[in-house]
């Protein structure tokens, strides 16, 4: 998915929309869904069958101008910032949430760290009081950004990682290999495990030990309206963001090579901004 990820300025409203929006910035909840379910009613727009996605679905950020319902705006302080509320904030934000990390002595593990999500998910497991938070991240230049971020044992890599015993994994993947992973590591007893990535659909884990050893495992799709609308709030009271060095702004006509050096294997940052100029 692309173009999903955006904010802007309210250029022009339609109908009975308050024109006070007009000339404020915001930031677009992509999500647009049927408001009728059982889901929607509930807040859980992101679970609606009937699901669909600006940038997907519909035109969406890669654009001079783009339609967006009332309701998928929420005011943010600035643009750049406003645009890292989805996905990457308010997604982990409720992964964090599901895991039931708990303050004074929880060990994390995040699979996949170093991505924006996987910091994000760093930084709100630290919020939330883990006493350490080790990261998973191939790639050295973005496990230095994790490490600046407070993440430990970036050296190791995964094989070194069996013997740990981590109350917590959250797999910000979704390879097979990752998902195994994420339950190999946590502890008997009480290890939570909270699937986050979507790269393939299926998963090869032991059964018989998720049994034996009481794991618990959750699915974590997305954001709720209140993660999304918490995500924002903390954007704009500046309480999540680090300074710059983690991503990079280019202007729009440049995205093809943007995405293409995000791809390489030895990327240095952990999210590319495209600036829509005009």
């Amino acid at each position: 998915m692309m173009g999903h990820e955006f904010a802007g300025e309210v250029v022009e409203v339609s109908g009975s929309v308050d024109r006070s929006l007009v000339g404020q910035k915001v930031a677009v909840n992509p999500l647009v869904s049927c408001g009728k379910c059982r889901y929607c009613r509930s807040g859980l727009r992101n679970l609606c069958i009937e699901r669909e996605i600006i940038g997907v679905n519909y035109p969406g950020g890669f654009a001079e101008t783009v339609d967006v319902p009332a309701y998928s705006v929420y005011r943010v302080r600035d643009t750049l910032n406003g645009s890292f509320s989805e996905p990457p904030l308010a997604t982990a934000l409720r992964a964090v949430r599901k895991s039931g990390i708990e303050p004074g002595g929880d060990r994390v593990l995040i699979i996949g760290g170093a991505g924006t999500i996987g910091l994000f998910a760093l930084e709100l497991a630290r919020k939330a009081g883990a006493d350490i938070v080790a990261v998973v991240e191939k790639n050295a230049k973005r496990a230095m950004i994790a490490r600046e971020w407070g993440g430990a044992d970036l050296s190791l890599p995964p094989e070194a990682l069996q013997d740990r015993d981590f109350d917590v994994a959250i797999d910000a993947v979704g390879f097979s290999s990752t998902r195994r992973m994420a339950v190999e590591r946590v502890r008997r007893g009480g290890g939570t495990v909270v699937f986050l990535g979507l790269h393939e659909p299926k998963a090869e884990v032991n059964g018989n030990s998720i049994v034996r050893d009481e794991v618990s495992i959750s699915g974590s799709f997305c954001y709720s309206d209140e993660d999304f609308s918490r995500a924002v709030d903390m954007i704009n009271r500046g309480t999540v963001l680090r300074e710059s060095s983690w991503y990079r702004v280019e202007a729009l006509e440049n995205g093809q090579d943007a995405f293409r050096r995000m791809l390489a294997e030895d990327a240095d940052v952990s999210k590319t901004v495209l600036r829509v100029e005009g």
